[in-house]
């Protein structure tokens, strides 16, 4: 009997000291998983970030609360309420946040869904039938053709095989352009495009053993011919795998060009390369990139940064002098310039040497300054902040990325009156800045929901005296 009653006490006992540290033993888990789920919360009850975020934060934090008032854990309720705001603010649940959006997003019906084999092509049957297997460029060719990949149908109709050394855009392709259909696009590439062309191009290196330096050799070369342009379009075809836009196989490899060839900073060596071939031959960029495996575009615009440091030409803020000079100028080489016109690269090298500055310059001081500025004067909106309505403009249309947007387009709409694509452009990227730095987020991971969120939760500057200058 007394034994019995020595072991009761001592289950009784142990159980006092269990139900003593139960909350020490079990709580923390359960609040690492309220956590979680609190986290998850935030992204599932509604469009991040609406304007009900504030009811979205309160209802996770009441069912965080209530759960661990359940649990015998009660919080208090300051650190709670800091602990979930600090919590929301950081990059990790917009990151969160981002990547629900963009899942949204990529669920979103794409314009073409019709695929077929790549062999259904008449003319890839008869490439594949003369294929040199010595060659590096036909083994590439041969893989994609073996494999039969299935490709856009609509981007198959339109074959277009390009010959040049400059990047495709609706201009350049000039009465082609017309005849294509509005769901393929043309430019406008993303990051998340471009990182996905250059690693269908590293897997097809890879498939095929074929090193990374003959397949340079084989992307800087001009095509000589169409048959060469047709064999460069199938491996077009294969870098777009997996992009849900449709494209023009001819552009993604142009893509692919533009990305190998433009990376990288230009050496002394090359600097002096550059100036000792035009002074030698002139400016035939085509010929100086199959020289140097850089693109033309970019060889024309260092040659022109060299010739404008030799000339020691002016640099640094413009002051109002300068930019009166640069106003009349242009009104008088074309007094319509505000509406429908354009300004020669005679007349921009004219107001360079004017001002002692670089074409680049003074061309840009007007696009991004000096015009809007003028054109939103006459309009009447010169003190009208239009951020805001740009930001519910690009939420509102799930805008996220500037390939996106119909520039064109946002400069009719009333709420713009008086800006050019270019100022939109800029205020948008200002923006993208700004957000970046708070949440330290990537370029390419600051979408329009994330733009908003940054806009109204941002510290408010009381308004500063108008400093613009009026005549």
């Amino acid at each position: 009997k007394k034994t019995a009653i020595l072991v009761f006490a001592w289950f009784l006992f142990v159980g006092a000291l269990i139900l003593r540290n139960s909350h020490k033993m079990f709580v923390p888990a359960l609040s690492a998983n309220m956590r979680r789920w609190t986290r998850v919360s935030l992204t599932s009850l509604g469009q991040w970030p609406a304007p009900g975020l504030g009811q979205n934060v309160a209802a996770a934090q009441q069912l965080y609360n209530c759960s661990l008032v359940t649990a015998g854990h009660r919080l208090d309720s300051c650190s709670l309420v800091s602990s979930l705001s600090q919590r929301v603010k950081t990059a990790q649940i917009i990151s969160i946040v981002e990547a629900e959006v963009c899942k949204k997003l990529s669920t979103a019906p794409i314009h073409d869904v019709a695929r077929c084999p790549i062999m259904s092509c008449e003319e890839h049957r008869e490439i594949k039938d003369s294929l040199d297997k010595e060659n590096s460029l036909d083994l590439l060719v041969g893989h994609i053709l073996d494999a039969n990949i299935l490709v856009s149908s609509l981007a198959l109709q339109h074959n277009i095989v390009w010959l040049r050394a400059h990047r495709i855009s609706k201009t350049m392709l000039g009465g082609a352009a017309k005849s294509l259909p509005a769901s393929i696009t043309v430019g406008r590439f993303s990051s998340s495009t471009d990182n996905l062309i250059i690693n269908n191009w590293q897997d097809l290196l890879a498939s095929v053993g074929v090193t990374q330096e003959m397949g340079k050799r084989e992307i800087k070369c001009l095509p000589t011919d169409r048959t060469v342009g047709i064999k460069r379009n199938i491996i077009g075809y294969f870098l777009l795998q997996g992009i849900p836009e449709v494209r023009l196989a001819a552009e993604s490899f142009q893509r692919l060009r533009v990305k190998i060839l433009a990376n990288g900073d230009f050496s002394e060596e090359e600097d002096r390369e550059i100036i000792e071939f035009v002074e030698k031959k002139g400016k035939k960029w085509a010929e100086l990139s199959r020289k140097m495996e850089r693109i033309p575009t970019v060889l024309f615009h260092r040659y022109t940064v060299l010739k404008s440091k030799e000339a020691l030409v002016t640099e640094g803020v413009y002051n109002l002098e300068d930019d009166c000079s640069i106003v009349s100028q242009v009104f008088k080489a074309d007094k319509d310039i505000l509406t429908d016109g354009n300004v020669s690269r005679t007349d921009w090298e004219e107001i360079g040497r004017l001002l002692n500055r670089s074409i680049k310059s003074v061309r840009d001081r007007w696009t991004h300054y000096l015009k809007p500025t003028l054109r939103r004067y006459h309009a009447g909106t010169l003190d009208t902040d239009v951020r805001e309505e740009l930001i519910n403009y690009l939420v509102e249309n799930k805008l996220n990325y500037v390939q996106d947007i119909d520039w064109d387009k946002l400069v009719k709409l009333p709420d713009f009156a008086g800006h050019t694509s270019t100022s939109l452009i800029i205020l948008r990227n200002s923006l993208i800045t700004c957000a970046r730095k708070k949440y330290s987020m990537k370029y390419d991971q600051v979408t329009a929901d994330v733009i908003q969120h940054y806009w109204h939760n941002r510290k408010r500057q009381k308004p500063k005296q108008n400093q613009i200058e009026r005549t």
